[in-house]
């Protein structure tokens, strides 16, 4: 018998309800807040995913699900939106469009990694992007909405875990840093671990090997390198969000693995008194990825919510 691929689920019934009554909510919620829906094919130039998402990261590496080539160029399987957002608007004439230009899109996205609880080779996610303007106001406004959906949708014990990686300069200067940091702690880093120094050392903070963790946690704080206007801003969020009653936790270890992100970059977890749950999204800024696609020199942010995993968080509260 032929059975569903590794790492993919099947939807009957009331499951297949559930998901529509969540996709439904976000498009209401999102809408009401000035958003507009947004629609993209489920296949790329991969090119484009090499450009955006970085060539030494895993998602590219390691993870991408390339189509049987039948021509000169060559396909993928997004593993996230934002790429192929940023490729339709520019198409579409972005640097006319009124800004902020916000969006949302709600789909499947693809990475070939080893299946486990709460991550999938196909899963779906819900997902938002603001391009054309930068301000401390906007990124909080921003973060507050998400709050908000995930509060309305009953999701509780939301937490924010938040970073500034500066701009492109600042985030080279740092890696240089913790590079040098790492190759002196080398012999006590898990093998992956010690092939990301040369290629993306900024990923050995996110390892979730206890070793690991114990090394970096005595490492330099990217927020130490960041100018002194860009800790003026990473302040003025985090003040905005305290304003607001958006708990965060300021972590300098947080990264994220996508190469594009600059500035501030954001975690979203939940837990409560009967679980513990591991992120279910995360975004930030990415002020220089438009223009790195040949695109106007817009700044935007984003964000990427796992569907699956709200679900999975639904279900067991």
């Amino acid at each position: 018998m032929i059975q569903k691929p590794r790492g993919t689920s099947d939807y009957l019934g009331s499951d297949f309800l559930e998901r529509r009554e969540i996709e439904n909510k976000f498009v209401e919620f999102f809408t009401e807040c000035g958003y507009q829906g947004l629609e993209t094919p489920i296949f790329e130039q991969k090119n484009l995913f090499v450009r955006s998402v970085g060539e030494g990261t895993d998602i590219v590496s390691k993870e991408l699900f390339d189509l049987e080539q039948k021509s000169d160029e060559v396909y993928s399987l997004r593993p996230e939106f934002t790429a192929g957002v940023v490729r339709c608007l520019i198409e579409l004439g972005l640097k006319s469009m009124p800004l902020p230009v916000k969006v949302f899109s709600v789909g499947p996205c693809f990475r070939y990694e080893r299946p486990q609880k709460g991550r999938k080779r196909q899963f779906n996610q819900l997902n938002l992007e603001v391009i054309g303007k930068a301000s401390a106001d906007i990124d909080a406004e921003f973060i507050v909405n998400i709050y908000q959906f995930l509060a309305e949708i009953g999701i509780t014990g939301i937490k924010i875990n938040i970073n500034s990686l500066g701009s492109s300069a600042t985030r080279k200067q740092y890696s240089a840093i913790i590079k040098r940091f790492l190759l002196e702690n080398k012999d006590g880093l898990c093998e992956l671990c010690q092939s990301r120094i040369e290629r993306n050392p900024l990923r050995v903070l996110d390892c979730k090997n206890p070793d690991c963790q114990n090394i970096v946690k005595n490492a330099p704080s990217i927020l130490d390198s960041l100018t002194p206007e860009e800790k003026a801003y990473f302040d003025e969020v985090i003040e905005k969000l305290n304003s607001e009653n958006v708990e965060c936790n300021i972590d300098p270890s947080l990264v994220r693995g996508l190469d594009y992100y600059t500035g501030i970059i954001f975690e979203i977890s939940s837990s409560s008194d009967e679980q513990r749950i591991s992120s279910i999204g995360g975004g930030g800024r990415y002020d220089e990825l438009i223009r790195e696609l040949d695109g106007p020199d817009f700044p935007a942010l984003g964000l990427g919510l796992g569907f699956e995993r709200i679900i999975e968080f639904l279900r067991q509260k």
